[in-house]
């Protein structure tokens, strides 16, 4: 069975043995069976996988990519030295011993490599791969904006990572009322949609809803601190009236 040796620089870091029986799962999370602890690495990032005779590396749509030996791959086979690089890692792909390799990729044409990789299996996975591409893509086409439901304010477009809520005039959105903390909560941007935490001792609502943890919203959620009132819509393309430069 191949080995891959993960590499940090030129600092050998561990080595781990691919099995046929079971995927080895790449990335941040610690769940995983190769944890890459880089800002970089997508808490789910890849896997190497076995499927008919042949090892695939197959990426999970990560935020920065997975490469072989420097070309951008979102599923392929791998032969004997191959270089995947994953964040500021490279793990190198390699047969030890008495083992006959099959050739290195880098003498696999494209037309070669795209028949190595039909297999129904294969075909499926990639074909879901594709599609969630496209369905990240979708949503982070869409801006996020908050409505305000109280007062006058024109609406907030939600651009930042976090958008902070409180009775702090610094605040992205200024809440008013007699308990309102300082700093109440935090609406947080991410791949899959925006979250609302709380940041104080009193918790906000959502949809009248006491929310004590991160939570994440949906479109026309309406989320309330002390006595401001806003309400999360999702603008498709083109521009709002209200928004200024």
């Amino acid at each position: 069975m191949p080995y891959i040796i993960v590499f940090r620089s030129d600092e050998k870091i561990m080595e781990y043995q691919a099995q046929e029986s079971a995927p080895l799962r790449i990335g941040r999370s610690q769940d995983n069976d190769i944890v890459i602890a880089d800002s970089a690495v997508s808490s789910q990032h890849a896997e190497i996988e076995y499927d008919r005779g042949t090892f695939y590396i197959t990426d999970f749509q990560s935020r920065n990519g997975t490469f072989v030996n420097r070309e951008l791959v979102i599923s392929r086979p791998l032969a004997h030295d191959d270089i995947i690089s994953i964040g500021s890692y490279h793990l190198k792909f390699i047969y030890k011993g008495d083992e006959n390799p099959p050739p290195s990729s880098r003498s696999i044409g494209k037309q070669d490599a795209t028949m190595h990789i039909d297999t129904p299996r294969h075909r499926s996975r990639l074909a879901r791969s594709v599609a969630e591409l496209a369905e990240r893509e979708s949503r982070t086409s869409i801006r996020g904006m908050i409505s305000f439901l109280t007062g006058d304010e024109k609406p907030l477009f939600l651009d930042k990572p976090i958008v902070t809520i409180g009775k702090d005039p610094d605040s992205d959105i200024v809440a008013k009322g007699w308990f309102v903390a300082k700093n109440a909560a935090e609406i947080r941007k991410k791949d899959d949609g925006y979250y609302l935490a709380p940041t104080g001792s009193k918790p906000p609502l959502v949809n009248a809803t006491p929310v004590r943890s991160e939570v994440l919203l949906r479109e026309f959620d309406m989320i309330q601190v002390g006595a401001t009132a806003v309400q999360l819509l999702y603008h498709r393309g083109g521009r709002i009236g209200s928004e200024k430069k």
